[in-house]
């Protein structure tokens, strides 16, 4: 029996192929796209599992563009992505070329890298509950930093204007060292015959990192955005435990919404369609993001 398993596989090897896939693909579809697609499919009904589902087509979506609160939700995101976005890259690709300035053989360079990586392995939670106690106004760290300098310190969870930033700082101390892990590999990948030939043409460390470093940093730039543009617009755990939302709805992100409306009003259908909503807002900026990179023949 094995014999002959073995002989048809043999002649037929895309089957083999597609048996070694198999595994993936069940694993894919039972936790992504059949969650997706259900999810889909509620966002059309006005779900009730007692009373019974009525099919409302499309008034869900209706429903929440004229939700003042889903549009407030809507625009914290984006002032949420626009926030965390760029610091998350920007701190994660200071830190690579940090390191990779230093080179491998200085000392202390593996143990500075830990120290910047360990706060990815941290759980939201860890995070959340950390950085609340930092922004702290009466024995935070951060206070006491304000109070140090002789400035005065703002109330950063309690103040409409900081809380949406101070969260957004914290969501980029907790990811930026996985980028940093991210851009450290590209930057290895970089050819360093290229630094030596600028170099002796007197190029100085701004030319090089403009032509050379981050045309070839390009793949590394594309996968490290695509993860935080994801993690931003799906950003929940920090919100919901730094400041609940608030004050005043102001750090209130689609993702809080979702859960408010699925789990506090128990509008099932109207929730979903917020997840359909944000789930196409993330794909959609994804592919402006590769489209503004360029990256065409390292997608082919």
């Amino acid at each position: 029996m094995k014999n002959k398993l073995t002989r048809f596989l043999y002649r037929h090897r895309g089957i083999e192929g597609i048996v070694y896939v198999l595994p993936f693909a069940a694993l894919w579809g039972v936790f992504l796209a059949w969650p997706v697609g259900y999810g889909i499919y509620l966002s059309l009904f006005e779900w009730n599992p007692i009373k019974g589902s009525r099919f409302v087509g499309l008034e869900n979506y209706v429903a929440l563009f004229r939700d003042v609160r889903f549009l407030n939700a809507l625009a914290n995101t984006f002032k949420f992505a626009a926030l965390a976005v760029p610091l998350i890259l920007g701190l994660g690709l200071l830190f690579a070329l940090m390191l990779w300035s230093w080179g491998r053989t200085r000392r202390g360079v593996g143990f500075v890298q830990a120290v910047l990586f360990f706060p990815y392995l941290l759980t939201v939670s860890t995070v959340a509950i950390t950085w609340k106690w930092m922004f702290d106004p009466d024995f935070g760290l951060v206070t006491h930093a304000f109070k140090a300098l002789k400035v005065p310190a703002p109330v950063f969870l309690t103040e409409p204007a900081w809380a949406l930033p101070a969260i957004a700082f914290a969501t980029a101390w907790w990811l930026s060292g996985y980028r940093m892990v991210v851009f450290q590999a590209g930057l290895g990948d970089i050819p360093q015959e290229l630094f030596e030939v600028a170099s002796i043409d007197g190029a100085r460390f701004h030319h090089k990192f403009l032509h050379i470093i981050l045309p070839l940093l390009k793949p590394a730039l594309l996968f490290s955005l695509v993860l935080t543009i994801i993690s931003a617009f799906r950003t929940f755990g920090q919100v919901l435990m730094m400041t609940e939302g608030g004050p005043g709805r102001s750090t209130e992100v689609l993702a809080l919404y979702l859960y408010w409306t699925a789990f506090e009003y128990f509008k099932i259908g109207k929730a979903a369609a917020s997840g359909v909503v944000l789930l196409v807002l993330t794909l959609i900026l994804t592919l402006i993001g590769v489209k503004l990179l360029g990256l065409k023949s390292e997608l082919q």
